[in-house]
């Protein structure tokens, strides 16, 4: 089967960012380009791995900095406007047409 994320490349989304304690920071919009499922992402407190359904955006909208500046959105690995986020933070906010057929 298909990896069901893979429906969400080409849609405009926003990302919710969470604190490990689940605590909501604030969110980001962009555009999915890419999708993978499975990844491990690390493990539990019993040492078993976790994996998560992943959807890369891009073109991820300056937020407005401390100053009213817009601030790019800077990933890990130091790229700007783009990265990876687990499906279950991403809400679909513009559905666009479809480009990929099931």
């Amino acid at each position: 089967m298909a990896n069901p994320s893979y429906r969400l490349v080409g849609k405009s989304v926003r990302v919710h960012l969470y604190t490990r304690e689940g605590l909501l920071l604030g969110a980001l919009s962009g555009r999915v380009a890419d999708a993978a499922a499975d990844v491990p992402v690390g493990t539990d407190a019993a040492g078993q791995e976790i994996k998560k359904d992943l959807v890369y955006v891009v073109d991820i909208e300056p937020l407005p900095g401390p100053d009213g500046e817009p601030v790019p959105y800077t990933n890990s690995a130091g790229t700007e406007n783009e990265g990876w986020f687990a499906v279950q933070d991403v809400t679909v906010v513009d559905e666009g047409p479809p480009l990929m057929m099931n």
